[in-house]
């Protein structure tokens, strides 16, 4: 071998050329991209900086993003709410013009409650602005609608909204008042309690004829408790209640409201009456009736009726007309005349009807000395059903609160003592089907335990106490048995038969802790009754609900403007700001001009209006709540929140913008390259390599056999 390049020196010749070349590649890419590499790697010791930078870098580009969304919205409420302000303020001058002139002026009475339904109307539109479709004064629920006032037209209002028998919510929690009850929630899984038959109705909460009242509404349990007094509740599904009315109290065990009604008190002659009225040619002039002409009157409540003692006495009271009556003991008030034969007056009344009260639907329905048939039916569908003594019926409601799926232990009877799992119930509960096999018989002693504490023993008698009146469900060895009367209240009336000296109907004086018994005010006998006793409780079926003119919701959420940084957002169409601004314009559209309830009749309405429309609009507000202290948000406070945190966004993003770009600059220093020293490198590492390829060419051509 003559040659002095070998293999091995080649080979690291070669991989330092390599070397070179790829040096010489990445200067070119530095060169031609500025950038000192494309990936990670070239920067190892800068990268995780480099990604600590690019990170903030993105959560700032969001929080631009998300500020600026934010601040399209916050144009949009800024928009809104000067709209608002400008509704309410041009009502608040328009009721101050009113207020200065002659406030039983049919025409101005009803320009003001126009311009009331216009500025309401408007403010409706406002507040169900949407954008993209989604409603932003709903909170979270941006598919809703969320106002409606339901004053499209003005009959229509005043209709619902008489200013009599319905009024207008003066306070904010009747006025946003919202439930809906089609049964007791509280007895959904009692047994012996059908929770429709939920609802009892009287006309006279006093229950005294001879004196005057508003009807009353009472619930089988305190689903009342929470409601706000004012509120307007809507009736319907009942037979004869059916109807808009307002709370005018609340039992303190929050079972039963009474409601604002019109009726007559049964009286009779009486003596020292006058009666003003105001006919159809001159509506704003009181005219009278002397006693003379009519003599006595007597009021009769179940009628409508008032009756003079003098024939055609009343004549001057035509169909139509409204009257006041003073001087009397119990029936002094406003009347309109719904018919007039010149004697007898028949008066508009708005009244309940006494419903669900001692006779009707059963809302309790329990038995005693009931039996347990156990029937084989010889297809797996074998059943175990609770009834009567003596077969004489079912009784309803034993398995309520149970359900398919869950299981039942029996004990004392003849030959059933095992666990059963249930695959039905019926319609009434008073029969289940089971997956086990049952023997044929019928136990009069039999006790039920299962699922969800339920119990049941079907060998029951009543105990009548005439000294305590005390009536108490017992077992056949005389011990009470807890829970027989839980489902049942104070003041509630209860019937019972199939006993021997006590059928009747009794009011209850007082529930035991523990439910096995309640006294009664009224007198009983000394027994006990084992076979068909029966105690009932009787309520109607019915819908009780109240709906505001609010369908969204109250959720709020907190913006975030940076990581410091924050706002909540949620202004809904019930702040209020809007709420009372509402309120006020309500009160004024309430009530036919002439009518009792009319504007022209309760000039109080303005002032309270006044104040409501001031509190909406400002801070500070001269003069006392006409109903209570009032929420402290008004428009003017909006505009300012509105305004500062537009302000907030604005300086936040600029603060961004400011970070990003020291950010920019401080990922260039990492990343981008210097092109002086890249193309310096580049030449010397070009010289370099054209150098190395000349050395290596001429290594590989020197030879030994140059040297001989």
């Amino acid at each position: 071998m003559s040659r002095i390049s070998n293999f091995s020196s080649n080979t690291t010749l070669v991989n330092q050329l390599l070397r070179t070349q790829g040096r010489l590649f990445d200067l070119e890419t530095q060169v031609s991209s500025q950038k000192k590499s494309q990936d990670y790697l070239g920067i190892s010791v800068n990268s995780q900086r480099l990604l600590n930078l690019e990170n903030t870098k993105s959560q700032l580009d969001r929080f631009i993003n998300n500020n600026t969304q934010q601040s399209v919205r916050l144009s949009i409420e800024e928009t809104v709410i000067d709209g608002l302000q400008t509704a309410v303020k041009d009502f608040k001058q328009i009721l101050a013009n009113y207020e200065t002139g002659n406030e039983r002026d049919q025409e101005a009475v009803t320009l003001v409650q126009s311009q009331a339904q216009q500025a309401l109307l408007n403010i409706q539109n406002f507040l169900n602005t949407d954008v993209a479709g989604r409603f932003i004064f709903s909170g979270s629920r941006v598919t809703n609608e969320p106002v409606e006032f339901g004053v499209n037209t003005l009959s229509t209002f005043q209709a619902l909204y008489d200013g009599v028998n319905v009024t207008v919510p003066t306070t904010r929690d009747a006025h946003l008042e919202r439930f809906s009850y089609t049964q007791d929630e509280n007895n959904k899984a009692v047994e012996f309690v059908d929770p429709t038959n939920f609802l009892s109705f009287a006309q006279d909460a006093d229950g005294n004829a001879a004196t005057g009242g508003n009807g009353s509404i009472t619930a089988t349990s305190a689903l009342f408790a929470n409601v706000a007094v004012g509120a307007t509740i809507t009736v319907a599904d009942t037979t004869s209640n059916d109807g808009t009315y307002t709370v005018s109290s609340i039992s303190s065990d929050g079972r039963t409201v009474e409601v604002q009604t019109t009726m007559l008190t049964d009286e009779a002659n009486a003596l020292l009456t006058n009666i003003g009225y105001r006919d159809s040619t001159s509506p704003t002039e009181e005219l009278s009736i002397d006693s003379s002409d009519y003599g006595d009157l007597t009021f009769d409540r179940a009628a409508n009726t008032i009756v003079a003692s003098t024939a055609d006495g009343l004549t001057n009271l035509a169909v139509g007309a409204r009257f006041t009556v003073t001087g009397t003991s119990l029936n002094d008030g406003d009347f309109t005349v719904i018919s007039n034969d010149g004697t007898t007056v028949t008066v508009a009344s708005n009244k309940l009807t006494d419903e669900g009260i001692g006779s009707g639907n059963t809302f309790f329905d329990s038995f005693a000395g009931s039996q347990v048939v156990f029937t084989d039916n010889g297809t797996g569908t074998d059943t175990i059903a609770v009834e009567q003594f003596g077969g004489a019926g079912a009784v309803p409601d034993v398995f309520n609160g149970l359900a398919v799926g869950d299981t039942v232990t029996l004990t004392n009877t003849a030959s059933n003592n095992i666990t059963f799992t249930i695959n039905a119930i019926s319609a009434d509960g008073s029969t289940i089907t089971v997956d086990e096999g049952v023997t044929n018989e019928t136990d009069l002693n039999t006790n039920f335990s299962g699922s969800n504490s339920f119990s049941y023993n079907a060998g029951t008698q009543l105990a009548f106490t005439g000294s305590t009146k005390s009536i108490v469900m017992e077992d056949l060895s005389g011990t009470a048995i807890p829970g027989a009367f839980s489902a049942l209240q104070v003041g509630m009336s209860i019937t019972t038969t199939g006993t021997t000296s006590n059928n009747g109907t009794f009011t209850i004086a007082t529930v035991s802790s523990d439910g096995s018994s309640v006294t009664v005010t009224e007198t009983i006998t000394d027994e006990d009754d084992v076979n068909g006793a029966r105690v009932q409780s009787f309520a109607a079926s019915g819908n009780i609900s109240a709906t505001p003119y609010y369908s969204g919701d109250s959720s709020s959420t907190s913006h975030r403007t940076s990581e410091l940084r924050s706002f909540d957002t949620g202004l809904t169409g019930i702040d209020p700001a809007f709420e009372k601004a509402i309120r006020a314009m309500k009160i004024i559209l309430q009530g036919e001009f002439g009518s009792d309830g009319g504007l022209d009749e309760n000039p109080e309405r303005i002032a309270q209006a006044q104040y409501l429309l001031e509190s909406s609009l400002e801070l500070t507000v001269s003069g006392t709540p006409p109903f209570g202290t009032e929420l402290t948000s008004n428009i003017q406070q909006l505009q300012q929140n509105n305004g500062f945190n537009q302000a907030l966004l604005n300086d936040q993003n600029d603060l961004h913008k400011d970070f990003i770009g020291f950010i920019d600059s401080a990922v260039a220093d990492i990343e981008n390259s210097d092109p002086l020293e890249a193309i310096t490198r580049l030449l010397d590492d070009s010289r370099a390599l054209e150098a190395s390829y000349q050395t290596f060419s001429r290594i590989r051509q020197l030879s030994l056999v140059n040297f001989l």
